[in-house]
């Protein structure tokens, strides 16, 4: 469910800056955010550029790199829950067994 959560609020921080066509340094926006951790993550990622003047603008290269690194760690903790359930299962069957 968190996750559902941070994705949202990312998604409305990078849909904020696309609509305000704010995709380059010369169209660079001042922006207060509602979730501040999330922007400062974006901020730290290099998806959202400070020009230094408390104007930002969304960098779409270093957004999709971010977010494939997000699905990258989605997707493993995807797997390790995998194998965990089926240890867990195996574990269950082998009891049952004996």
């Amino acid at each position: 469910m968190r996750g559902l959560i941070l994705g949202r609020s990312r998604r409305r921080i990078v849909k904020d800056f696309v609509a305000a066509r704010a995709t380059s340094a010369d169209r660079a926006i001042g922006y207060d955010a509602k979730d501040a951790r999330i922007f400062r993550q974006l901020r730290v990622y290099g998806a959202i550029v400070d020009d230094g003047a408390g104007r930002y603008h969304l960098d779409a290269r270093k957004l999709g790199a971010f977010r494939a690194s997000v699905r990258l760690r989605a997707a493993a903790i995807v797997g390790v829950s995998g194998v965990a359930a089926s240890v867990a299962a195996a574990a269950t069957v082998f009891t049952l067994a004996e």
